[in-house]
């Protein structure tokens, strides 16, 4: 009898627990955390840390950063390159510089501030001229911390120019499709003709409407038959300045100033405002005697090319909003610089607001305010 017990089973290995197993793969397959970038909380945080600070005359003053930009457009690449401090610390600055500048060839004895030039302006008892131009001086460029004008200067100052291009309605109205317009101007009774071709204003008058004299149509052929009546270069510069019809005695003359006048006032400050503002410094220059008309058919630079007269109007621009000096004119344009009359920044137009003037079609010329902006 075989009494050996058969072998023993081997061990069965079952699975873990339930719970063991489902703790296990809970610790393997936590996946670990993840941080995403947030990316508003930090767009704010730098918007509140970069504040602009514009100085008053009467201290500082907070406001809010314009925050990043987010625009390739000329405006915003400019605007990358100059800092957003700069423009409000420059403005109350220049205002003092200007008024300063001004009482001080006119012999106005101030150092100025907001309130010395006040005090100054709305005193009646000083001469109206001199408070005029120093309140002018002050209020340039559409200057932040402008002074009202005194009610008395609604008689001093008289009118404004019926003829500036934000008065004027024929250049008001006019846009790339005009044709047959025809206006007057203050010299002579003739009628002058206008319409739009190759970008710009085109002037003619018929010469049955004035006594059938001959003038030409060009800068030089205006200029001949303005001295034609033997007045000298400073007394057609005075009378054009003045819009003084009677000083011109013949017909001639009031054509060829009617003439010069329209092409100035619509013409060549279509193809860039602050065109007439220049040809009235020059007049003054010619008036004053330091120049003649022969210098003016060679400086006028709209003469030669309407791109040149754009250039000369960039370059006294960059003086005028003190991105140059005025020691970077020539010296012929510092001195027509200098007979500039005081006026806001809305004589001129600037690079981008040209841009943007879908009015004008001007999508194929380049009016870049200046060299150094083409970098």
């Amino acid at each position: 009898m075989n009494n050996k017990k058969p072998p023993a089973a081997p061990p069965v290995y079952r699975p873990q627990p339930v719970q063991l197993v489902l703790q296990r793969k809970t610790a393997q397959t936590k996946a670990p955390p993840v941080y995403r970038p947030q990316p508003t909380p930090h767009v704010a945080q730098r918007k509140v840390a970069q504040p602009k600070v514009a100085h008053g005359p009467n201290g500082t003053i907070q406001r809010k950063s314009a925050g990043p930009l987010r625009s390739n457009s000329p405006s915003a690449r400019l605007a990358q390159l100059r800092p957003a401090t700069a423009l409000p610390v420059r403005t109350i600055q220049r205002q003092k510089a200007d008024a300063q500048d001004y009482a001080d060839k006119n012999g106005i004895a101030i150092t100025a501030s907001h309130q010395t030039v006040t005090d100054y302006v709305n005193n009646s008892a000083n001469d109206k001229t001199k408070r005029k131009g120093l309140l002018e001086a002050w209020n340039l460029n559409n200057a932040r911390w402008a002074i009202p004008e005194p009610a008395d200067f609604a008689t001093a100052t008289g009118p404004t120019n019926p003829y500036a291009y934000n008065n004027w309605s024929v250049y008001q109205d006019w846009t790339t499709k005009t044709s047959g317009v025809t206006f007057t101007t203050p010299f002579g009774t003739g009628n002058v003709s206008a319409f739009h071709n190759h970008g710009a204003p085109k002037l003619g008058s018929n010469k049955q409407e004035w006594g059938k004299v001959d003038v030409g149509d060009a800068y030089v052929d205006y200029v001949g038959a303005l001295r034609s009546g033997g007045l000298s270069d400073q007394q057609i510069a005075t009378a054009l300045l003045a819009e003084n019809d009677g000083a011109f005695k013949s017909l001639k003359e009031k054509r060829a100033a009617a003439m010069i006048f329209s092409t100035v006032y619509l013409a060549e400050e279509w193809r860039k405002q602050g065109a007439a503002k220049i040809y009235r410094a020059m007049l003054r220059a010619i008036a004053a005697g330091t120049r003649n008309f022969n210098h003016f058919l060679a400086d006028y630079k709209f003469i030669p090319a309407a791109q040149s007269g754009r250039e000369m109007v960039a370059r006294f621009y960059d003086v005028f909003n003190g991105d140059s000096n005025l020691a970077d004119l020539s010296v012929h344009e510092q001195t027509y610089y200098n007979c500039l009359s005081p006026g806001p920044s809305d004589d001129w137009s600037s690079d981008d607001e040209m841009r943007t003037d879908t009015k004008k079609n001007l999508k194929s010329v380049n009016r870049l305010l200046a060299e150094k902006h083409t970098s």
